[in-house]
């Protein structure tokens, strides 16, 4: 390595992924990709948010879905510690529901986790520079979204949304209440507000209220 690359000198960042394999995929690349370097790496956002101060990353390299806290509740977090931090969402997710989410909480930048690594540079470098990168995908899905008035992510907020992914996801109340760190009642009062503004009665009728308004099975 050249003597003046040094740590200093390059874009540090933070990599977040829950999965071990994944993760050290992101180490590795990252590591030799030229100009960037690795600041910390965590499993979840819990533990990254004790790295964000230590580490003084510049990027955030996160993954959508983690354990406990999601990718997007970890960003904003993490920007209370340190404002400047840039962030980088990567995901299997390409339903309505998920990138409405990610268009309106500000990050930086979205790709898909099937992208090349070229494309992944890509983002990285945008990102890192100030600009923004989205993939094709991600503007594909919400220009679809954007053409249907009736798409979910105009009838339901945020958090509504994320209750009907769990609920979609046939998680129980109390499974969605861990994971959203919310109390069992207010998961019941949102998936009450969920059934009625979808207009279901069941979960059947859930399931083709939402896809006729734009979700899509992640599958």
């Amino acid at each position: 390595m050249n003597t003046g690359d040094t740590l200093l000198s390059r874009h540090r960042v933070l990599i977040v992924e829950d999965q071990g394999m994944v993760r050290a995929f992101f180490e590795r690349w990252v590591a030799e990709l030229p100009g960037f370097a690795v600041a910390a790496s965590a499993r979840t956002g819990e533990e990254a948010l004790t790295f964000v101060g230590i580490a003084t990353p510049d990027v955030m390299l996160v993954d959508y879905q983690l354990p406990g806290m999601d990718g997007l509740e970890f960003v904003k977090l993490a920007r209370q510690i340190r404002p400047q931090l840039r962030a980088l969402v990567v995901s299997t997710l390409t339903d309505p529901l998920a990138l409405t989410r990610i268009r309106e909480s500000g990050v930086e930048g979205y790709v898909e986790k099937d992208a090349t690594p070229e494309l992944l540079a890509e983002a990285l470098g945008a990102v890192v520079s100030g600009q923004r990168f989205y993939s094709g995908k991600f503007h594909e899905t919400i220009a679809r979204e954007g053409a249907n008035a009736e798409s979910v992510g105009k009838i339901l907020s945020r958090r509504e949304q994320q209750v009907l992914g769990f609920v979609l996801d046939q998680k129980t109340n109390r499974e969605i209440a861990e994971l959203m760190g919310l109390s069992v009642r207010t998961v019941e009062f949102h998936r009450a507000n969920v059934m009625t503004k979808l207009q279901a009665g069941n979960l059947t009728d859930l399931v083709a209220a939402a896809k006729s308004r734009g979700w899509r099975d992640k599958g």
